[in-house]
């Protein structure tokens, strides 16, 4: 029994380094570095192509939007957004409003 296990580790201890090996491989690389000039050059015009292209679609989907919203709707959106605006900076309502508050009564 012993021997039977004793040979089973030394089969283990031998083939331990192809397992380790195995598990370290790196995949060899096809492109070489973008290292060189021309190389940064033109993934700096694609990254801008990209860029202008994202910024273009993002800009058309906004103004679908705007499109479809009613005069009524882009008002009271508006009111919305000076609202927000005036919390963010943290600047009070004017004081009249503040007074005829529901609930200040």
């Amino acid at each position: 029994m012993q021997k039977k296990i004793k040979i089973i580790i030394l089969l283990l201890i031998c083939f331990f380094p192809f397992l380790i090996a195995a598990q370290e491989a790196k995949p060899e690389q096809d492109k070489a570095p973008a290292s060189s000039r021309m190389q940064r050059k033109k993934a700096k015009q694609k990254w801008k192509e990209n860029r202008i292209n994202e910024k273009a679609q993002a800009k058309g989907l906004k103004d679908y939007h705007k499109k479809l919203q009613t005069k009524k709707t882009n008002k009271r959106m508006r009111k919305q957004k000076r609202k927000s605006e005036k919390l963010r900076t943290n600047k009070k309502e004017f004081f009249i409003i503040r007074w005829l508050k529901y609930g200040r009564h």
